[in-house]
C-alpha cells in the first residue's frame, strides 16, 4: 500500500532564504496535523504538494505518485482550502461550490447536486443562498471546506482553517472536521500553529520549525515512553544535578520544591542518564517519578531537540 504522503529530502529556497531544509518523512494517517510556528515552513509545503512551486531539490510523493511527473493526477485527487477570504463576489454560497465542482470537471446538473450534499455536511442551511458578501468569517470558511469537497477527493488539505475565528465558531469547526474524520470522509491535513486545533482533530502530527521535521508519527507516540518528562527529587545538590543533566543534552527545570527537578529526556537519552549524573556528583535520588507530557510540553521540547544536522 502506497503512502499518503512522502516526502525525501525536499528543499525549497527563496533567494537566500530556505524555506524547506531536506525534509524528509512519511505518514499514511487519516488526519495529521502539520504543525509548527509561522514561517515553519508548512504553506510551502501544502504549495509543493499542489504542485504550485516546483522544489529545488528532492522529491514529494501523494497517493505514491511524484507531484512532478504526476501533477495532474495528484490534484485531481485533493481538495485544498487555502488561507484567507476565498470568496466568489456575487454569487450565493451554493453557486460558489456548484462553480467550483464545474471548475473539478463535474457536469452543471451534478456539481449543483453535490453543492447541496456538502453544504449540509459541513452544516450551511439555508444562508447557502445568501451572497457571499454577507456571510460571517466561520460561514466563509464552511463554504472553503464545502468547494474543496465537491468533487469528492481523497486527500482534504486545510491550511490554518480556523484563523479569525471566535471562539464557539472555532470549536464549531473543529468539530465539523472530526466529524468527517470519523464519517467516511477524505484523509485530511490540517496546517495549523495552534496545539489545540491538532489535539481535538488529529491522530498523526508533523511538527515543522524552520523548515525542517523536527517530529512525525503518532500523537501518541510524541506524548509517550520516547519523549519523557520526569519529576526527580534528590538529596544533594539539585542545582548542580540540573546543569549536568543539561550538559548531556536534557531539558530541565526546577521543581516546586527545592529538592525537586522537572526534566525532559528524548532519545537517546533515558532513565539512567540521571542515575549516571547523579552518581558522578554523589547525589542520592530518592524519588523518580515518569510524568505524562502535555502536547504543549512534548511540541516545545521536540523544537529544542537538537538534530544532528544542528552538530
Amino acid at each position: 500500500m502506497s503512502m499518503l504522503l512522502s516526502f525525501l529530502n525536499l528543499t525549497q529556497r527563496f533567494g537566500s532564504f530556505v524555506a524547506l531544509d531536506r525534509v524528509s518523512c512519511e505518514l499514511n494517517g487519516r488526519a495529521i496535523g502539520l504543525l509548527g510556528p509561522n514561517g515553519a515552513g508548512k504553506t510551502t509545503l501544502m504549495k509543493v504538494c499542489l504542485g504550485l512551486i516546483a522544489p529545488d531539490s528532492g522529491e514529494a510523493r501523494l497517493f505514491g505518485l511524484d507531484v512532478r511527473t504526476h501533477g495532474t493526477e495528484v490534484r485531481g485527487r485533493l481538495g485544498y482550502a487555502a488561507e484567507g477570504a476565498g470568496r466568489l463576489p456575487g454569487l450565493t454560497g451554493v453557486e460558489s461550490v456548484a462553480y467550483m465542482g464545474e471548475l473539478c470537471g463535474l457536469s452543471r446538473r451534478l456539481a449543483l447536486r453535490r453543492a447541496h450534499e456538502v453544504l449540509d455536511l459541513v452544516g450551511l442551511d439555508e444562508s447557502r443562498h445568501r451572497p457571499v458578501e454577507t456571510y460571517s468569517t466561520g460561514m466563509h470558511q464552511r463554504v472553503k471546506v464545502a468547494m474543496a469537497l465537491v468533487h469528492d477527493p481523497e486527500l482534504l488539505l486545510l491550511d490554518e482553517p480556523t484563523s479569525g475565528l471566535d471562539p464557539e465558531s472555532r470549536d464549531d469547526f473543529l468539530e465539523l472536521i472530526v466529524s468527517l474524520r470519523q464519517n467516511a470522509g477524505p484523509a485530511i491535513v490540517l496546517s495549523t500553529h495552534l496545539l489545540h486545533d491538532v489535539e481535538r482533530t488529529c491522530e498523526d502530527v508533523i511538527i515543522m520549525h524552520r523548515g525542517r521535521v523536527r517530529y512525525a508519527g503518532s500523537l501518541a507516540a510524541l506524548q509517550g515512553p520516547s519523549t519523557q518528562r520526569i519529576e526527580v527529587r534528590t538529596r544533594g545538590p539539585a542545582a548542580a544535578l540540573l546543569t549536568a543533566l543539561r550538559a548531556r543534552g536534557a531539558q530541565g527545570a526546577p521543581g516546586r520544591r527545592e529538592d525537586t527537578l522537572e526534566i525532559t529526556l528524548r532519545p537517546p537519552l533515558g532513565p539512567e542518564t540521571i542515575w549516571q549524573a547523579a552518581a558522578e556528583l554523589g547525589a542520592v535520588i530518592w524519588h523518580l517519578e515518569p510524568q505524562v507530557l502535555s502536547l504543549e510540553e512534548a511540541f516545545l521540547a521536540t523544537l529544542a531537540a537538537t538534530l544532528p544536522e544542528d552538530l
